[in-house]
């Protein structure tokens, strides 16, 4: 008996009809759910395999494949043709002849007959290659699942194991178990006490420093494995314990290997709130990894910090510093002596931390740093926003974001952005406050024109004036010569357009109709939105007819979580090293 999937019958393929419900679009949620829902329904169908069994091919599957083939590639033509509004029976038709097609794909291959190396390659690929750790865990999960030949070459190889997400509840049987299946193999450690999988409430449970304290001591018989540890807390009892143990294991002169170092500390921000208030890891900061920083590469602090002044950071590639008191922050001297140990700085991220001004006149020059790519400034007053773009020089930059500047009008910081990064790719603005009165409209087009390389933004909590002046013809804020105005002479649109490559964008946190209304503008500058994409929890919040109101003015996709999509990964790379 044949084990193909049964053939459908290919429908005729036709466009949207009138008033019918439109159909979902590829990387939309809706899209992949139809394509999941679809591949169970037809692997349901098909006979479960029998034990020692043999599984047999359709004699016509060849001719099968072919036609298949060939039917596909017209459905696919018309689904990106018409987007949305083609055929719901097309793309359902398009969709099953593609599973169809995999199904026997996978069939004809034998994959066990494979040598172990290349199976395990395979493996590594595939559970690496993940956009987030928890789908990291469940691609090994269900690899051990396949087959008994699955199961033991997963287990026996360390490699597939030592990316570690303590994700499970406690005491962490699961992760206990893959720590001793990663064997000798270098380790990448992620712990964060809350997960609503288990907790709904979000003030429990918490970890105390005991707690933490006896995790750690297990974690650290392999302390010289690891490569990479990531911790998550809400209190500080917890988030001083790892710091000083780091540090009393680095003065015993155990090895510390580790190139990525995260530490968040998620509540409050800056204070400690509650007994058992602790002077000397908060007044007394522990020195990282007692000294032995030679690895690091990657440096995050978030709610909590260092001895600055004592530890050695130089060869960074990422410093990234949020949430921290300006008396625990370095000093000025500290810090400009730190970026310029770090000539291949790729990433700054200052949030809520940055270096502590001196009272004198500010004379130093800015510190060069010619690597950087991605720039992240936020949660700063507008004085000591300006005093800080003012300390760097990094012409380089092509990701830059403004986040959580309130509370005052911003426009004497984008004057001092105008033409200091001019390569600039992707923007990221966020909640920041701007006066769009005209010096402020003239100021805000001036810092767009000076980036016309932009072709990707992150936009979320900026009012509808902000977001809509990428829409404006930029002569119509030149100043005349003669009369010291704006000009307002009739310009084509297609000569003066702001940021002519920024097609494609990511927004949460902003009224559907305003960013219709935004696409719309953009479309009568010649310069329509092709790629919209949506923060996934953002998405879910929208009703259907919002849905369907961007839908008409853009194609929708769901942003990836914790990773970047195609269009910023190109921006980033593309002729970087020319």
């Amino acid at each position: 008996m044949s084990t193909d999937p049964a053939p459908t019958q290919p429908s005729t393929l036709v466009p949207h009809r009138p008033h019918e419900p439109l159909s979902p679009t590829p990387g939309s949620k809706a899209y992949t759910n139809l394509q999941r829902q679809i591949m169970k329904d037809t692997l349901a169908a098909m006979p479960e395999p029998m034990p020692g069994g043999k599984a047999e091919l359709h004699p016509k599957t060849k001719e099968r494949l072919d036609k298949w083939s060939q039917t596909i590639a017209i459905g696919e033509a018309q689904i990106r043709a018409l987007g949305p509004r083609v055929d719901f029976g097309l793309l359902r038709t398009t969709l099953q002849l593609q599973c169809n097609r995999t199904l026997v794909y996978w069939r004809l291959f034998r994959f066990i007959e494979l040598p172990p190396e290349i199976i395990s390659n395979i493996f590594h690929l595939l559970v690496w290659s993940t956009n987030h750790p928890s789908e990291g865990v469940r691609q090994r999960l269900h690899l051990t699942w396949v087959c008994k030949a699955w199961r033991r070459l997963m287990i026996e190889d360390p490699m597939i194991w030592n990316a570690i997400w303590f994700h499970d509840a406690p005491p962490y049987k699961r992760s206990w178990e893959w720590f001793e299946r990663a064997g000798s193999a270098r380790l990448d450690i992620r712990l964060n006490e809350v997960d609503p999988k288990w907790s709904g409430v979000r003030d429990s449970p918490k970890f105390t420093a005991p707690q933490m304290s006896d995790i750690l001591d297990k974690l650290f018989t392999k302390l010289s494995q690891i490569r990479m540890l990531v911790i998550i807390v809400d209190n500080w009892p917890p988030a001083l314990t790892v710091l000083q143990k780091l540090q009393t294991a680095g003065n015993a002169g155990i090895p510390i290997n580790i190139e990525r170092l995260e530490i968040h500390r998620s509540g409050i921000p800056y204070v400690w709130i509650g007994p058992g208030f602790d002077t000397q890891g908060h007044r007394d900061p522990a020195v990282l990894f007692g000294g032995q920083t030679h690895h690091l590469q990657y440096l995050c602090l978030s709610g909590i910090h260092i001895d600055f002044n004592d530890t050695p950071l130089s060869n960074l590639t990422t410093l990234d510093l949020r949430h921290i008191a300006m008396d625990s922050s370095p000093t000025l001297k500290r810090f400009r002596e730190i970026l310029q140990n770090c000539p291949n700085l790729d990433k700054l991220t200052l949030d809520g931390c940055g270096p502590q001004p001196e009272e004198k006149r500010f004379d130093h020059a800015p510190i060069e740093l010619p690597n950087l790519k991605i720039f992240t400034l936020g949660s700063f007053n507008l004085s000591f926003a300006c005093f800080i773009v003012a300390q760097i020089h990094a012409p380089r930059v092509r990701d830059l974001t403004l986040m959580s500047m309130v509370g005052s009008d911003y426009t004497p910081l984008i004057a001092m952005l105008t033409r200091k990064f001019k390569q600039v790719r992707i923007l990221t603005l966020y909640n920041l406050e701007l006066e769009m009165n005209l010096v402020g409209k003239r100021t805000f087009v001036r810092w767009l024109e000076s980036m016309p390389e932009i072709g990707y933004a992150r936009l979320a909590r900026i009012k509808a004036e902000i977001l809509n002046m990428f829409a404006e013809n930029p002569m119509n804020y030149r100043i005349s010569l003669e009369s010291g105005s704006a000009t307002s002479e009739a310009v084509t649109p297609a000569h003066h357009v702001l940021c002519p490559k920024f097609q494609c964008m990511e927004v949460q946190a902003l009224p559907a109709p305003t960013i219709a209304e935004f696409c719309r503008l953009r479309k009568g500058v010649g310069i329509p939105m092709k790629k919209l994409y949506l923060n996934t929890p953002w998405a879910q919040s929208l009703s259907h007819d919002h849905l369907k109101l961007l839908q008409q003015e853009a194609t929708l996709y769901i942003a990836p979580v914790g990773a970047n999509t195609e269009e910023e990964n190109k921006l980033l790379s593309e002729g970087w090293n020319a």
